[in-house]
Formats: C-alpha cells, sequence, structure tokens
C-alpha cells in the first residue's frame, strides 16, 4: 500500500482550500489515502497545522475548529449513552481517535452526536437538543457559522449534513421516532427522550448524492483532489445544504433511486 505523508496531506488540504481559523466537519476513510506515515496522530497533526489548532487554549487560543461524527446507535437498542466512555460505530477511525483526544468535547445526543476541537468545540457542545439536526442544534450551529465539509477519502454519500436538509425540507421517505433510555453526560445518570428523524424501512430509500456533487462541480462550489487511492474533497455546508434542497423541494423523491412506483 502506498504511503501518505505529512507533507502530502498538509499540502493537498491546502490546495483543496482549507484555511487558518476554518471550521471544518470531516468524514474519513483513509485506506482510499494510502497508509498515514505516523498513523492517525500524523493526521490530525496535518490538519491542526493548516486550521491553526490549538488543545490548550490557556497558552494559545484556537483559531479553527475540527469536529467529526461520532454517532453511535446503540441507544436505539436499550444500551445505555455515556458521553465520555460510549465509543462511535461505523464513523471510521479517526472520528474515533478524535472522540478520545483529551481537549475533544462531545454533544449530548445519545444516537448523533459529535466530537469537536477547538475554538467553537464547548459551543457546539453545550447544545442539547430533542433531534441532532434541528434549529439550536450542534449542526445547524456549524451551518450559522459556514463550516466546510471535508472528505478524507470518503464519499459524498457520507455526508451526514444530508439529514439536516431532510428534516427541513420534510422527505416522505423518513419519518419521526423517540427512544427513552439512560444517558450520562457528566456525572449522574439520567433517563431521557430524544428522537431521529428515521427511514422507512417499509420504503427502504436509497440515496444517491452523487448529482448534488456534480451540480456543486458546475458551480465551482466542490474542489477534489487526487491522493493515492482516492480523493481529498472539500466543500462549505451552506453551499451543500441549498443544493440538496434544491432537489428536494424540486421533487422530494430526486434523490432516491428506488422511488414507489405511484411517485
Amino acid at each position: 500500500m502506498k504511503l501518505l505523508t505529512e507533507s502530502q496531506l498538509t499540502d493537498g488540504l491546502i490546495k483543496v482550500g482549507l484555511q487558518p481559523g476554518d471550521g471544518v466537519f470531516v468524514h474519513s476513510a483513509l485506506q482510499f489515502l494510502g497508509k498515514p506515515q505516523g498513523g492517525l496522530e500524523m493526521v490530525y497533526r496535518a490538519l491542526a497545522t493548516v486550521l491553526d489548532l490549538s488543545e490548550k487554549e490557556e497558552e494559545k487560543p484556537s483559531a479553527g475548529t475540527l469536529a467529526v461524527p461520532t454517532f453511535t446507535f446503540a441507544f436505539a437498542r436499550g444500551e445505555p449513552y455515556d458521553r465520555l466512555n460510549s465509543p462511535s460505530v461505523g464513523m471510521g477511525a479517526f472520528s474515533e481517535y478524535i472522540r478520545q483526544r483529551p481537549f475533544a468535547r462531545r454533544t449530548p445526543h445519545p444516537l448523533q452526536s459529535i466530537a469537536a476541537i477547538g475554538r467553537y468545540a464547548a459551543d457546539l457542545a453545550r447544545r442539547d437538543t430533542p433531534s441532532a439536526f434541528e434549529e439550536g442544534s450542534a449542526f445547524d450551529r456549524m451551518v450559522e457559522l459556514d463550516f466546510k465539509i471535508l472528505l478524507l477519502g470518503a464519499d459524498v454519500q457520507a455526508i451526514s449534513l444530508l439529514h439536516y436538509a431532510e428534516q427541513r425540507v420534510g422527505v416522505p421517505y423518513r419519518y419521526w421516532k423517540e427512544f427513552r433510555g439512560l444517558v450520562r453526560l457528566d456525572q449522574e445518570w439520567e433517563e431521557g427522550v430524544w428522537r431521529m428523524y428515521v427511514r422507512d424501512l417499509d420504503l427502504d430509500p436509497r440515496l444517491d448524492l452523487h448529482a448534488v456533487q456534480r451540480r456543486m462541480e458546475e458551480r465551482r462550489q466542490w474542489i477534489s483532489l487526487a491522493i493515492n487511492y482516492g480523493e481529498l474533497s472539500l466543500c462549505r455546508m451552506k453551499n451543500f445544504v441549498e443544493t440538496i434542497e434544491e432537489f428536494l423541494r424540486a421533487d422530494p423523491w430526486s434523490l432516491v433511486t428506488n422511488p414507489p412506483r405511484d411517485c
């Protein structure tokens, strides 16, 4: 397997448009970029360098913010959620690495949490909303702050901000479902209710977001750079949401590859 070096990654991040002071939400599939020389620490170090990220705010305020998805759906199966200790599942090794860093802050949502380091980490982590993508949530705040989305080898299909747009539009292939269970956000365990805009399993909708990527590329809102077996890609959250909503408001089934026959 080809190696991914720190200089290669740092140069790539700059070329796609990542800048000091940016807020960035990262989806990763690092295996497509090659074997990181220096492991996950190297990947974090490259991002921290480009973003001007600092974990020790008392010594040097952080200009940028790095956030990652730390979703875990065990809560939906009746397992308790511990904000500090519940691992993320299926979000990639880099997301789990960031979650475990000493200065990372994690949001309270027991199903669709994120972990963040840097300038807006505390702001995001205090946002305790019934659903992860509603007004006032951490995702809503990142859109408001015009965070960027960075794909480290991951495909457009990985972008979880899709659910923010789906929820705003009110797509017909999802519905609201509540989940009750035990959570520990600080010291004490408490029972609570959270909700999620879940996929309708009877419809089994399968979405393809590549048309969204192509439209953003045509508008020069999506920048990619090939590295080894995959790509780095960068776009702005606001542009992504606006483009998704264009598709969904024109036809709520437009991104679904297997719509019902009567649609």
